[in-house]
């Protein structure tokens, strides 16, 4: 699955649903920072035009950085974090650009590739297609320059273009229930500080193979009982005062689906999917 992007000295040009945009963060278009205004959910990409500028992107084309100044700025982005730090030419000068690249022992890559080769049709550039001594495929193309019959520029972009795609969400959301740490005491009266997370994490785990854990999971459902009292106790009472809430407070904190779950757990069950 690709990615279409979009970048405009025109911000106006930039549709509002676009999936990833680009923009510059110097010269006489500023357009980085609005773009991200304008688009807050779509992926975004930096661009500097010249190679004193630190960015994601470096712009290398008349006027701009130069094939000679990449190396240096490939170096400095890296170092300072950035992951395959991107650079952008026409697709004629892209084979000089990793040429210089490889004479100084940095391969193509640990750099994002992207040309431009305006040919009206979406496209990747690469050694098959696209010609001018190109010996690796781009990892995006700018294709032409007047999409959507504006002052817009549309490049297609592989689909890890931006980095891998997040992990799938927790379907046991983990991250709901509270670290604390709580304040238990135990039957022998020690007081200890129990972190609701993670005695959850170790029930579900050692869940999967209930009869060779069965005398630590008992200790925990010990645990997740006083908890799931606890959470009943904070949706009734204002815990800093003691005194009962006007009207029972299930929503914060998740804490009537953290009952619900802590209940199940606190009887044995297997809640983990």
């Amino acid at each position: 699955m690709s990615i279409s992007m979009f970048d405009s000295t025109t911000i106006e040009a930039i549709p509002l649903d676009a999936r990833a945009v680009a923009g510059y963060i110097g010269g006489w278009y500023l357009t980085y920072w609005n773009l991200v205004a304008r688009c807050p959910r779509a992926l975004h990409l930096s661009i500097a035009i010249n190679a004193e500028e630190d960015a994601e992107c470096l712009d290398v084309e008349a006027g701009d950085a130069t094939p000679a100044e990449v190396p240096d700025w490939v170096r400095r982005q890296l170092a300072r974090g950035v992951d395959r730090p991107v650079i952008y030419s026409s697709v004629s000068t892209m084979p000089a650009i990793l040429s210089l690249l490889e004479e100084v022992s940095i391969p193509a890559s640990s750099i994002r590739v992207w040309t431009a080769h305006y040919t009206q049709v979406p496209h990747l550039c690469g050694p098959g297609n696209c010609g001018y001594g190109m010996r690796v495929s781009a990892d995006a193309t700018q294709w032409t320059s007047r999409a959507l019959d504006s002052n817009l520029d549309e490049s297609l972009c592989t689909d890890n273009f931006f980095g891998p795609p997040p992990p799938p969400p927790d379907p046991n959301h983990y991250a709901w229930y509270p670290v604390g740490p709580f304040r238990f005491r135990d039957a022998d009266g020690e007081t200890l500080e129990v972190d609701e997370r993670a005695v959850v994490e170790e029930y579900d785990h050692l869940r999967i193979h209930a009869h060779l854990n069965r005398e630590r999971l008992n200790e925990l459902r010990v645990l997740i009982t006083f908890l799931r009292k606890r959470v009943w106790y904070v949706s009734h009472y204002d815990p800093s005062t003691g005194r009962k809430r006007p009207t029972v407070d299930w929503d914060a904190y998740y804490r009537g689906w953290r009952w619900q779950t802590l209940l199940a757990r606190s009887r044995g069950e297997r809640v983990a999917r």
